[in-house]
């Protein structure tokens, strides 16, 4: 029997942990996690080791996954462990939702889509959440569900109405700390819907920027994600999902092929920030616009 230790306790690393728990030939000994919060914690009963304390833990490999793995592999490079001991689990093995989780998930997204119907507030799911869909996945294989709408008004309309729909779980109304490319300091950056699960629920609602010929969302790092205006000039279109519907950009198939590739609903061995088709720096962007 094989001893892991599984890196991260985020989506990728519980979606590790499901892929592992009943295999019989190995036997996962121990999480390490940069988040400080967590260390010295468990997950399910394992305990979680700060990356640096690795050689205390007996282990054949230590694995890793999900969006941050070109990072992940180059820490542990860099703290000295072999590559013979490192080992990258593919997106299409990753067991990535539990059925609690799926249940919450749906649930949250299902009476959301019925108040933003009854308003007449336009949304669409965005990036892997509509991803996820297309690829006949549950909402509930994303870290969390990106919605977005279209209007600020809107973000100032959910930010008072939601605390009252929602009254049985968190909801964060997130600001700007600093001026962000276009909309300013203290301003709504998004609306955080959680529970208090362990396998915690995130519903996050926000909205894209115009800039230029483009609508750009903040990702991290000074980095933007861009899509043309023309995307999102043929409206909006409802699409089923379980037993109810959601809505998405009705040119979605242009949406997903300008972020992830013509390739958009194969499941990819692995996904970092460098294989998005439209994530630039916001030097880049700038200058994009200045040439449009």
């Amino acid at each position: 029997m094989k001893k892991i230790v599984i890196f991260g306790t985020g989506n990728a690393g519980r979606a590790i942990y499901r892929t592992f728990k009943d295999n019989k030939e190995y036997k996962i000994v121990a999480f390490i996690d940069n988040n400080k919060d967590m260390v010295g914690k468990d997950y399910k009963g394992i305990s979680i080791f700060s990356p640096n304390e690795y050689d205390k833990l007996e282990f054949d490999y230590i694995v890793y996954g999900g969006v941050w793995h070109k990072q992940m592999k180059t820490q542990l490079k860099n703290l000295g462990i072999l590559d013979e001991k490192i080992k990258l689990i593919s997106e299409a093995e990753l067991i990535y939702t539990s059925d609690e989780r799926e249940k919450s998930v749906d649930n949250i997204v299902k009476k959301l889509d019925e108040y933003l119907q009854s308003k007449n507030i336009e949304y669409y799911l965005e990036g892997s959440s509509g991803l996820y869909l297309l690829r006949g996945k549950s909402l509930s294989y994303g870290s969390d569900v990106d919605i977005f709408v279209l209007k600020y008004d809107e973000l100032l309309i959910l930010a008072q109405e939601l605390p009252k729909i929602f009254s049985d779980l968190n909801i964060e109304i997130v600001k700007f700390q600093k001026d962000d490319l276009v909309r300013k300091k203290n301003q709504i950056d998004r609306i955080c819907i959680t529970d208090n699960s362990e396998e915690k629920v995130i519903i996050d609602i926000g909205m894209p920027d115009e800039y230029g010929e483009y609508l750009v969302t903040n990702y991290n790092n000074n980095k933007f994600f861009y899509i043309p205006k023309w995307v999102y000039e043929g409206g909006f279109v409802r699409m089923p999902y379980k037993n109810f519907y959601v809505s998405m950009l009705a040119k979605y198939d242009d949406f997903f092929t300008i972020t992830y590739g013509k390739n958009y609903i194969e499941v990819p061995k692995s996904w970092s920030e460098s294989d998005y088709g439209n994530l630039v720096s916001i030097d880049e962007l700038k200058q994009m616009c200045k040439k449009k």
